[in-house]
């Protein structure tokens, strides 16, 4: 990973009238980084990036990319950075490659090397034998990876992605996932926002969860994980358990709920040197059809950390 930081948020605000879209935000992004913007809609990640762009002026606090400030030293910035919106903005009835001839008029300084950038973007992405189809005969991720192509265009050291592999098929967010991993290894710095855990679990080398504007966790999603100090124990008894709280008060557990009438999820500090001694007190007045014991997910993390699961 090259030294340095690609990008510096410290401090920022910005509201939208009374609502306060992203409340006293600061993280780093190094250089060479995959950095996950990691919550539920309305969670103020697309404002966050868009403050970084400089599309949106903060109303506090100051955000420097690659050593430039985004407010004062815009035009410096744009050249080094690429963008692929949530909305996938591309003309549908152009071709793919009138797309990126559109794009490079407006982004690229030299036309003359363009060309073979290109082919060599539609290549990596899959996408060169459907170069000359419009843009409305292919799939969500042919769109998406198409966008990518044309953010990468103009060689940015930098590449804000949002919501990558929105409205993408399975295949097609793998695709995704590995083209976002190869550019990295050649050496571009990623700042993503997702609300797919696996996807923030897949890409990123560290991420901020948010929540309401605010980051309330940042690190990686393995020490994020680790840090939560319990195990996640699911059981399956006939008949159901009536009285949860009672039969578990003999142990450390937390956040007991119920996905199925005869199912029980809950939270249990060190699980595993406890298991024979939970099976047998289940088993005293149930039977016990399955027992799994599953290391915390960022799913875990976010509902720990914000009291709510992200689908909601």
């Amino acid at each position: 990973m090259a030294h340095g930081k690609a990008i510096e948020v410290r401090s920022v605000t910005r509201n939208f009238g009374n609502l306060v879209a992203v409340d006293n935000l600061s993280f780093h992004v190094g250089r060479g980084e995959i950095f996950g913007l990691l919550g539920p809609n309305g969670a103020g990640k697309t404002t966050a990036i868009n403050l970084i762009l400089g599309l949106l002026k903060a109303h506090q606090g100051d955000i420097q990319v690659l050593g430039f400030d985004i407010n004062s030293q815009t035009r410096q910035v744009y050249h080094r950075i690429g963008y692929v919106p949530q909305e996938t903005n591309l003309y549908q009835d152009l071709s793919a490659i009138d797309n990126l001839w559109h794009h490079a008029a407006l982004y690229c300084q030299d036309l003359r090397v363009v060309k073979a950038r290109m082919e060599e973007l539609l290549n990596f992405t899959n996408l060169w034998q459907r170069r000359k189809d419009p843009v409305k005969t292919f799939s969500g991720g042919m769109k998406r990876r198409l966008a990518l192509a044309r953010a990468l265009l103009h060689d940015p050291e930098v590449i804000f992605f949002d919501e990558p592999t929105l409205g993408v098929d399975v295949q097609g967010r793998f695709a995704l996932w590995e083209h976002i991993q190869l550019q990295r290894e050649a050496g571009k710095t990623f700042v993503i926002s997702t609300n797919n855990m696996v996807e923030a679990d897949t890409l990123c080398d560290r991420l901020t969860i948010l929540d309401h504007g605010k980051a309330i966790a940042l690190d990686t999603p393995e020490n994020l994980k680790a840090d939560m100090q319990y195990d996640v124990v699911s059981i399956h008894t006939s008949p159901p358990v009536e009285d949860p709280d009672l039969l578990l008060s003999e142990y450390t557990v937390q956040n007991i709920t119920r996905p199925q009438p005869d199912k029980l999820r809950f939270e249990m500090q060190s699980a595993n040197t406890n298991t024979a001694e939970l099976i047998k007190t289940i088993s005293k007045n149930h039977q016990l059809d399955s027992i799994l014991v599953a290391r915390p997910s960022l799913d875990d993390v976010f509902l720990f950390h914000t009291g709510r699961a992200l689908r909601e």
